[in-house]
């Protein structure tokens, strides 16, 4: 094989590749907060220790509902144009850490949420994150028609 060939170039470059991390090696993984763990919120304190970083802001195609006289809100998915939750975006660090403490606060034992994987589209970008969804039937939940929860 000569230097410069086409075959040689070949041979280089796929060796250089080999030596790159894998595109799935590290794939990050992504929450999405809508209630009570954004910033600010009454609960955020709790994600201190849960190693999760900030990333933004950011939407998800659904409908908001304050639940129990708003002590905290529920999304549900929405296939209605407009329909839209405002949240913010975190990278976990130590996901399987993370969404276990997640699942446990957010009582998806107990059929309270659900966590689904969405899109969520932010700074001019889109990511699959895992966001925490309603999984109760909607009695006396007043939605949110603005998609950004406040509490009362």
């Amino acid at each position: 094989m000569k230097p410069g060939s086409k075959q040689a170039r070949r041979k280089k470059t796929a060796a250089r590749k080999q030596r790159r991390p894998s595109k799935t090696t590290g794939t990050r993984q992504y929450v999405f907060f809508y209630g009570t763990l954004k910033r600010g919120g009454r609960n955020y304190g709790r994600l201190r220790e849960h190693h999760v970083r900030f990333v933004s802001e950011g939407l998800i195609h659904a409908a908001l509902y304050n639940l129990h006289e708003g002590e905290f809100p529920g999304a549900v998915p929405s296939t209605v144009a407009g329909h839209f939750v405002e949240g913010e975006l975190f990278v976990l660090q130590r996901p399987e850490e993370t969404l276990r403490y997640l699942d446990d606060f957010e009582g998806v034992g107990e059929g309270l949420f659900r966590r689904e994987l969405m899109e969520v589209s932010g700074r001019g970008r889109r990511v699959q994150a895992w966001v925490y969804l309603y999984a109760q039937p909607l009695l006396d939940a007043d939605q949110i028609p603005s998609g950004v929860y406040s509490p009362r």
